[in-house]
C-alpha cells in the first residue's frame, strides 16, 4: 500500500508558548508515524489547506522555508526510490529529522533586550536625549521585573496594570508615568513592526491609557512684560550676560532649542536671516531675524574669547570635536544657564521656574495673545500637525479666552 505524507498541526498538544507543534505525518497501511519539525504555530496562524503558516506568524519566512524544503525533499525521495523496492518509513523519518536538525528560526528578542536595541539605534542617529528617555523607562521596568527579562508573549494587560501600581507605590509622578508608558508603547509598536512580537498581541489596547494622554503641566510661559524685565536687568557678570542672551535669542528666534542654539555657526547667519536644521526633527528653518536677535549677534561678533570653531556663541570650541564631547558640553552649559535664569527670575520678581524652555513657550504665548492663528504658530514652531500645536497651546493656556471671560463679569 502506498505511503502518504502531510504536514499537520498537533492541536491536542500545547507548548508553553501557547502554540502547537507542527508535525510531519507519514501514513502506511493505516498506520501513522509522526516526526517533529521542531517548529510550532497557533491555530489562527496555521493554513491547513496549504500546510504552511500565515504571514501573521512572527517567523513565517523561516518556518515556511523549512516546511517547503520538507515537502520538496520528500517528493524528490518518492520520485527516486528504486523500482525494485518500496519507499521506507524509516528513510523518510531520517530525511525529515536531518532537515529539521538544521532549522534556524529568527530568535525572539526579549523585552529589555529590545529596549537595548532601540537605545543603540537612537544613539546611532545621535538622538541621545530620546535614548536617555528609553534608558530611564527600561531601568524602571527592570526594577519592577526584579531584573528578570520577559518575552513579549508573556506580557499582558495585567502586567501593565501591575507596573502602573508599582510606579504609583514608588511615588512616580503622573507626568513621569506618562513618559514611561508612552515610551513603553512606542517600543512595543516598533517590536511589532520588526516582527519581534505578533501584531495581534497588543496589551495596550485593553489598558486604560486616557489619563496618560498629554497630561497637563504647569503653564511655563511668561508675559512680554516679564521678558522686558529680564532685558532691563543690570547685569555685570559675563556668565549671567551670556545666559540672558541665550534665553532672549531663543525667544526672538521662534523658541530656538538650546541644542540648536549651541550648534549655530556664523555660516548659518546671512543678510539678516538665519538658516539651520533642527537637530531633533531634521527640519530646515529659514527666517528673517528679529532686530533684538541681531543686536545679540552684534555683541558676539566682536567679543574676545569667542568660539575658535566658527560657532556664534561661546559654548562649543575646537576641542569639542566628537558628538559625545559636544553633547556633554551642551548639558554642562545648559545646567549653568538654567541656574543663572533662576537668579534672574528672582531679581526680576518673576514667580516662575525660569528655564531655557520657557523661552519657547513664551514665544508661542506672545503670538497667541496677538491673535496669530494656531496654524501659523504651529508652522513657526515646526510642528507636524495642528493637534501637536493644540496640545502645546493647551499647556500655555488661552489668555484671549481668559480676557473675554473677565470682560463679561
Amino acid at each position: 500500500m502506498a505511503i502518504t505524507t502531510k504536514l499537520m498541526l498537533r492541536i491536542n498538544k500545547t507548548l508553553p508558548s501557547g502554540e502547537h507543534p507542527i508535525m510531519f505525518r507519514i501514513t502506511e497501511n493505516r498506520n501513522n508515524y509522526e516526526v517533529s519539525t521542531k517548529v510550532s504555530s497557533t491555530k489562527e496562524n496555521w493554513n491547513k489547506a496549504s500546510q504552511c503558516v500565515l504571514d501573521s506568524h512572527i517567523n513565517h519566512k523561516s518556518i515556511n522555508a523549512l516546511l517547503n524544503n520538507i515537502k520538496v525533499k520528500s517528493t524528490f525521495y518518492f520520485a527516486n526510490v528504486p523500482d525494485d523496492r518500496s519507499p521506507r518509513v524509516s528513510e523518510i523519518k531520517s530525511l525529515v529529522e536531518k532537515l529539521t536538525g538544521a532549522v534556524k528560526t529568527t530568535p525572539k528578542l526579549m523585552l529589555l533586550e529590545f529596549f537595548d536595541s532601540e537605545v543603540a539605534r537612537l544613539k546611532s542617529m545621535e538622538r541621545y536625549g530620546y535614548a536617555g528617555v528609553h534608558i530611564v523607562t527600561r531601568s524602571r521596568l527592570n526594577k519592577f521585573m526584579k531584573e528578570k527579562d520577559m518575552n513579549f508573549e508573556d506580557i499582558d494587560v495585567n502586567f501593565l496594570r501591575r507596573f502602573e501600581d508599582w510606579l504609583i507605590k514608588n511615588n512616580i509622578a503622573i507626568t513621569t508615568r506618562s513618559i514611561d508608558f508612552r515610551t513603553f508603547r512606542t517600543v512595543w509598536r516598533n517590536a511589532m513592526k520588526e516582527k519581534i512580537c505578533r501584531e495581534n498581541h497588543y496589551p495596550f489596547k485593553d489598558f486604560s491609557y486616557s489619563k496618560y494622554n498629554a497630561p497637563k503641566t504647569k503653564k511655563r510661559a511668561i508675559s512680554v512684560e516679564q521678558i522686558n524685565k529680564i532685558v532691563e536687568l543690570n547685569l555685570e557678570d559675563d556668565k549671567l550676560i551670556n545666559s540672558r542672551n541665550y534665553f532672549l535669542f531663543s525667544y526672538y528666534c521662534r523658541g530656538l532649542n538650546f541644542a540648536d542654539l549651541a550648534s549655530l555657526k556664523w555660516t548659518n547667519i546671512r543678510d539678516g536671516f538665519i538658516n539651520y536644521v533642527r537637530a531633533k526633527t531634521k527640519e530646515e528653518f529659514d527666517f528673517k531675524l528679529h532686530p533684538e536677535a541681531l543686536k545679540i549677534l552684534d555683541y558676539y561678533r566682536v567679543l574676545e574669547g569667542n568660539s575658535d570653531a566658527g560657532y556664534v556663541f561661546p559654548i562649543l570650541y575646537k576641542r569639542h570635536a566628537t558628538v559625545r564631547s559636544q553633547r556633554d558640553r551642551r548639558l554642562k552649559i545648559l545646567k549653568r544657564v538654567n541656574k543663572d535664569l533662576k537668579t534672574m527670575a528672582g531679581d526680576a520678581e518673576i514667580q516662575k521656574n525660569l528655564t531655557t524652555y520657557v523661552a519657547r513657550h513664551s514665544y508661542a504665548s506672545a503670538l497667541r495673545i496677538k491673535g496669530v492663528s494656531k496654524e501659523d504658530i504651529g508652522k513657526s514652531l515646526g510642528h507636524d500637525s495642528i493637534k501637536t500645536t493644540e496640545i502645546y497651546l493647551d499647556e500655555i493656556g488661552d489668555p484671549l479666552f481668559d480676557d473675554r471671560i473677565n470682560e463679561c463679569i
